[in-house]
């Protein structure tokens, strides 16, 4: 409307938002309960690091400092689920220190005057928002900073007891760090081998689901999906005890499920419904198994290798290079297996220290905190976020010191865990929470009641509570708030607080932190749509590139490099993932045209056909079977066409207008396979080199002229064209109707 200013225009789109949503209904969700993330290990060692200091603590006649050390301790634990085993116990590290600076700050603040509370939540809320840049670690990590610092506030200290509080807090969360780096040495290698265990798992399954019915809606067998390997991450921050040579063989399985992936996804395009898919899926379930197993590994790898010896390829199929190549990728996964038990060194160095490169801590630190330096702003979702969450969380402030409400850190804390930078986290998460403080809170005063039988049976029952908790905070939030608020109503009844004035108070901070958390984000939303645009562009120039690459090693793969072929594909698959989250978050938005989800899952679709072509082709590249006489001219041509196409549909999304004319991909595609017509062999005398996994194995290689160029280039770059050409379609059709931007 004219003349309106941007604040009634925020209001407005939020009344728009919040009518709309009790309108379609089904917005009272309490999510998903997901079983098969419950970490029972982990609860128990958070659970002990958390009773530990209380337990001591009343023992030794000090209650008080027993409440401090399990307030460091707690929050301590929730930062233990975050990363793999370094990264675990330095997100443990800068939560705790960050704590007991807060707990200083807090108590000192609250001491010298009320209001100083106000400037303090401002600066950590900005600060903890902008850590949505880093990924979740840091997120909460710095969570718990501002927790720390308003419940640090609900006890007034001078300086010289608010240090002493802080260091108890500094304690209990380093004592959580000792557990982590003291469980190295009870689970030592077990980790890893359930991560790469799963990776193989996960392989089985997708080959199982080939071999039925691999078709997805549009009848073409769907890539495999774009998340990485369970084993990945895990390898990446292995257990400090594990043996070098052990993790070295690790990696080599991981290597070898990147390729058996790629070349799966060849065999479902050639023989769909195949019986080798279906002896491969049992294979690679075997091979699961047998990674999990904690010994006998040499035994299980042979009975693999009689069973993978007993599967043969038709010569003459015209799948057979596919069918060669995944059976020598199993041969080489199942002789890695077989010597996974031996403690030799072989070889002599770790692949993160190749070309003679240094660690050097500071340059890793400084890469890490890169993404702050352009998420000040608020042009980036991160810097809306941290603004946003800054002046709710000092409104909330406010409220606590200006009415003195009993134990009003809860609004701020709520503000805090409640308020998200994408839509549905905020507004069902404070649903969540609102549902579970209600439920907690009365099985807390219930909890309360074994402080009659004694001290020690309260403690008991809070240390049971908290490790439920614990156990199932990946589960489901719902129950993590129930159990997290029976927690603080039984914790502070020990310190002499009523326990039905706790849940009262509590259920009243809660209802108001929730309700200006909804309302700040109503008033000015961060939207999935400008995310998902960018995401999704972004797909489309990786994925291109990566696909350019794999065109331009066709010439000679022999020639390729296929460390830089295996970067380009990493890297178009996490921008693949980041592309559909973004559109999974734009599906539970109220919808705000041009950019729906509507149109976001029909571009992602469009990529996932381009997703698997290009695995096909990378496939092809490592068994060497897509060289041979094919004009490098053409493919160059072809490879430049996919990149600008790809290119013109990311603009369109950014300035959403029509795509612009797209080079003549199909005419290319005609030209390029003249070149190399279906029928023409791949010429004789080509074998497995270094790098398709299989090579070393003697007598085995592709068969001399099993596969055709033209079959494989036919396959790839028709998919190619086609789901560009789709994707420009479907921007015309949504962008160019009435209202839409002149072309």
């Amino acid at each position: 409307m004219a003349g309106e200013t941007p604040v009634a225009g925020w209001l407005r789109a939020g009344r728009r938002i919040v009518s709309a949503e009790l309108r379609r209904g089904g917005w009272l969700r309490f999510g998903q309960f997901r079983w098969q993330d419950m970490d029972l290990f982990a609860a128990v060692r958070a659970g002990v690091g958390m009773i530990t200091p209380l337990a001591a603590g009343i023992a030794a006649g000090h209650a008080g400092y027993g409440v401090f050390a399990a307030l460091g301790s707690l929050p301590a634990g929730f930062a233990s689920f975050q990363g793999v085993s370094r990264t675990r116990v330095t997100t443990i590290v800068l939560a705790t220190a960050g704590m007991a600076a807060a707990t200083f700050a807090g108590g000192t603040a609250a001491y010298v005057n009320g209001w100083l509370l106000v400037p303090a939540v401002v600066a950590v809320s900005y600060l903890i928002g902008l850590f949505v840049a880093l990924g979740p670690r840091f997120s909460v990590a710095g969570l718990q900073w501002v927790i720390q610092l308003v419940i640090a506030s609900d006890i007034p200290l001078p300086p010289r007891e608010a240090a002493l509080r802080a260091a108890f807090v500094l304690a209990g969360g380093l004592w959580q760090g000792i557990l982590v780096v003291a469980s190295w040495a009870v689970v030592r290698g077990g980790q890893e081998r359930s991560a790469l265990a799963a990776t193989y798992r996960a392989l089985g399954q997708y080959a199982a689901t080939l071999s039925g019915e691999a078709s997805g809606t549009d009848g073409r067998p769907g890539p495999p999906q774009a998340v990485a390997f369970p084993g990945t991450e895990v390898l990446r921050d292995p257990n400090p005890l594990l043996g070098v040579p052990v993790r070295l063989r690790m990696l080599l399985l991981l290597e070898q499920a990147e390729r058996i992936r790629a070349t799966l996804a060849a065999l479902a395009t050639f023989t769909p419904q195949s019986g080798l898919l279906t002896e491969s899926a049992q294979i690679l379930s075997g091979l699961a198994g047998a990674i999990e197993a904690r010994r006998g590994h040499g035994q299980r790898a042979a009975a693999l290798a009689e069973r993978i010896e007993a599967v043969s390829v038709p010569g003459d199929a015209a799948w057979a290079w596919a069918g060669e190549a995944l059976l020598g990728q199993l041969r080489a996964a199942a002789r890695i297996l077989g010597r996974l038990d031996d403690t030799a060194a072989e070889p002599s160095a770790e692949p993160a220290t190749a070309g003679g490169r240094r660690h050097r801590p500071w340059r890793t630190a400084a890469a890490t905190l890169s993404p702050l330096r352009g998420s000040t702003g608020l042009s980036s979702e991160a810097g809306r976020h941290a603004l946003r969450l800054a002046v709710i969380a000092g409104a909330g402030e406010v409220i606590a010191v200006g009415t003195g409400l009993p134990h009003g850190y809860w609004v701020v804390l709520t503000i805090a865990i409640v308020l998200k930078p994408d839509y549905a986290s905020t507004v069902y998460r404070g649903v969540q929470r609102a549902a579970g403080t209600v439920i907690g809170a009365g099985l807390g005063v219930a909890t309360a009641l074994l402080l009659h039988v004694s001290a020690a049976a309260l403690v008991a029952g809070i240390g049971v509570t908290m490790t439920i908790a614990y156990a199932v905070f990946a589960v489901n939030y719902l129950l993590y708030a129930v159990f997290l608020t029976d927690f603080v109503v039984a914790l502070l009844a020990l310190l002499g607080e009523p326990a039905d004035t706790t849940a009262i108070a509590r259920l009243a901070g809660t209802v108001i932190g929730g309700t200006l958390a909804l309302a700040g984000y109503f008033t000015w939303p961060t939207w999935a749509g400008d995310p998902a645009q960018r995401r999704i562009a972004r797909l489309f120039e990786t994925q291109a590139r990566y696909a350019a690459a794999l065109l331009r090693a066709c010439a000679d793969p022999r020639a390729a490099d296929p460390k830089c072929l295996r970067s380009a594909q990493q890297t178009a698959r996490t921008a693949r993932f980041d592309a559909e989250a973004a559109t999974d978050r734009l599906a539970d938005e109220p919808a705000r045209p041009p950019v729906t989800a509507a149109l976001a899952y029909a571009l992602t679709g469009a990529m996932r056909r381009f997703a698997h072509a290009a695995l096909i082709l990378h496939a092809a590249i490592e068994s060497e079977r897509a060289g041979g006489d094919v004009d490098a001219a053409a493919l160059d041509r072809f490879a430049s066409g996919l990149v600008a196409a790809a290119e013109a549909i990311a603009r369109s999304l950014q300035t959403q207008a029509p795509p612009r004319r797209l080079p003549p991909l199909r005419q290319m595609q005609r030209e390029l396979n003249a070149a190399a017509a279906p029928g023409t062999r791949t010429p004789p005398g080509i074998r497995a080199g270094p790098g398709n996994g299989w090579a070393d194995d003697a007598g085995d290689g592709p068969r001399e002229g099993s596969a055709t160029i033209g079959d494989v280039l036919l396959t790839a770059t028709d998919e190619f064209t086609d789901a560009l050409d789709t994707a420009a379609d479907v921007l015309r059709r949504h962008l160019g109707g009435p209202g839409a931007p002149a072309r």
